[in-house]
């Protein structure tokens, strides 16, 4: 979700959000393999990184390569199918997704143009000192990715691996990931082993696709698990209550079972959902983000919660998170169809295991927030993922939208349609371009509200003829 700095909504789930995971064999060989080996020293907060990367053809047919790196990694050496090669560092401007960052340049050999080449290389070093979100509210930049003794968590946030692409763009990942003894590692994707060498903990995982690579370790992680069907479920925390983790247990696998019912199989590997509780104190806010059958939270915040208030619940962002398993192929700034989507559906989670009054309750308050967006907000289809008013736009508005769309085509129609969208689209890097012209074709003669609300700046457009809080028609 797209941070904001009063953490009102500091969900980076864009992300972030924000994957474009796909699931067809074939389609890899097209995409960039990493292959990486982190040792992480907790004492001295610093990583070092070695490894390859695949690129494909069709990706290096550039005299010039260029990716982005944590601002103060230093690079040891750097080659090209076994070629050094000279590298330049360049400045990056500071965004709120990527606030400490800089540009790698290098030129291909002459004869890896156009080609599939391998790059190896090794670098490292300590992450920059930003604070975590909420922890300086005063300042326009934070970051959760930390290494410390408490605490290890890394994902694209800090660019701590290199990245040759925007957010939503699939590659596949092995990785190994060394700690000290006594510490719990969980990174997304499936492990594959794990074993004690030279007094370290050593772990491997695997992911097909994915489009991050993340890490969160402890050395007072506990875990819970359960299985569900055929689901397994794992908490990983610190200090929560067990009261809270448990009635956790179920609820994750009843939310994969129902987004399973209206969309099919996910496209990331979900018979294990992990949800991590990071401790730390702060970070961001709601259910945080989720990965490839992984989700992250802020135990600090939720704590925080559950202090303030015993009954504290964080259904319907746990919901959003798990909706990202299906909803996560929305590429740049299409990531509002990630997003929209997700909101949506746990508001949905919400309707169908609790109750329609609920529902309601939830769509009237992303009405009102949508109402009080200034006449100048952006619209659906150039909200970008920093802004004032970007996640009410993106999330609330995109939603308001959606839940148009099952107003006018009925219940029957509106989730056939949307099973439809998801199963056309998944492992397919998309933008506002695919979904106005789907949604148009199942609007039929009605078409012209996809313009009215994708395009209209501010608030909802003047399309509605019943209000979000009545009931949604049935189809016959």
């Amino acid at each position: 979700m797209l941070p904001v700095r009063s953490c009102r909504c500091l969900c980076l789930a864009i992300f972030l959000f924000i994957f474009a995971e796909c699931v067809f064999a074939q389609a890899s060989q097209s995409q960039p393999a990493y292959d990486l080996k982190v040792s992480i020293d907790p004492s001295s907060g610093t990583l070092a990184v070695r490894g390859t990367i695949q690129l494909p053809g069709e990706k290096t047919n550039v005299d010039e390569l260029q990716f982005t790196l944590h601002e103060t990694f230093g690079i040891d050496s750097l080659s090209v199918n076994g070629e050094k090669v000279q590298f330049v560092n360049s400045p990056a401007a500071p965004t709120v997704i990527n606030p400490a960052v800089k540009n790698i340049r290098f030129a291909l050999p002459p004869d890896a143009r156009g080609k599939d080449v391998s790059i190896a290389l090794q670098y490292g070093g300590q992450l920059k000192k930003l604070g975590e979100f909420g922890e300086f509210p005063d300042k326009p930049f934070a970051l959760d990715d930390q290494v410390n003794k408490r605490l290890v968590e890394l994902a694209n946030y800090s660019s701590w691996y290199p990245q040759f692409a925007g957010m939503g763009f699939p590659f596949s990942v092995n990785l190994e990931v060394s700690l000290p003894k006594g510490w719990v590692t969980i990174a997304s994707g499936k492990k594959l082993s794990e074993q004690l060498a030279n007094g370290r903990a050593v772990s491997r995982w695997s992911s097909p696709m994915d489009t991050d690579i993340v890490v969160v370790a402890s050395p007072k992680f506990k875990v819970k698990k359960g299985r569900y069907s055929d689901i397994d479920v794992e908490i990983y925390y610190t200090q929560l209550p067990e009261r809270f983790i448990n009635s956790e247990l179920a609820q994750l696998a009843q939310l994969v079972q129902l987004f399973t019912t209206y969309l099919g199989e996910s496209n990331i590997p979900v018979k294990t959902v992990k949800h991590v509780y990071s401790p730390k104190r702060l970070g961001q806010g709601r259910a945080g983000f989720a990965r490839s059958g992984m989700i992250v939270t802020s135990e600090g915040r939720t704590i925080d919660a559950l202090n303030a208030d015993a009954g504290f619940s964080l259904f319907q962002d746990i919901a959003h998170e798990v909706a990202h398993f299906w909803w996560n192929f929305g590429a740049g700034q299409g990531d509002w169809i990630n997003e929209a989507f997700a909101e949506y559906f746990s508001a949905v989670a919400v309707e169908k295991t609790k109750s329609q009054a609920d529902f309601y309750s939830v769509l009237g308050r992303y009405e009102r927030s949508v109402a009080k967006l200034p006449p100048d907000a952006p619209s659906i289809a150039t909200a970008t993922f920093e802004g004032p008013s970007s996640f009410v736009v993106r999330y609330y508005k995109g939603s308001l939208m959606l839940d148009q769309f099952r107003r006018t085509l009925g219940d029957k129609d509106f989730f056939a349609d949307v099973r439809e969208f998801y199963q056309t689209y998944k492992g397919k890097p998309i933008g506002t371009d695919e979904f106005r012209n789907f949604w148009k074709t199942k609007l039929g003669d009605k078409a012209a509200m996809v313009d009215q609300w994708l395009d209209s700046q501010g608030g909802a457009p003047k399309t509605a003829e019943q209000p979000p809080s009545a009931p949604v028609p049935k189809s016959e």
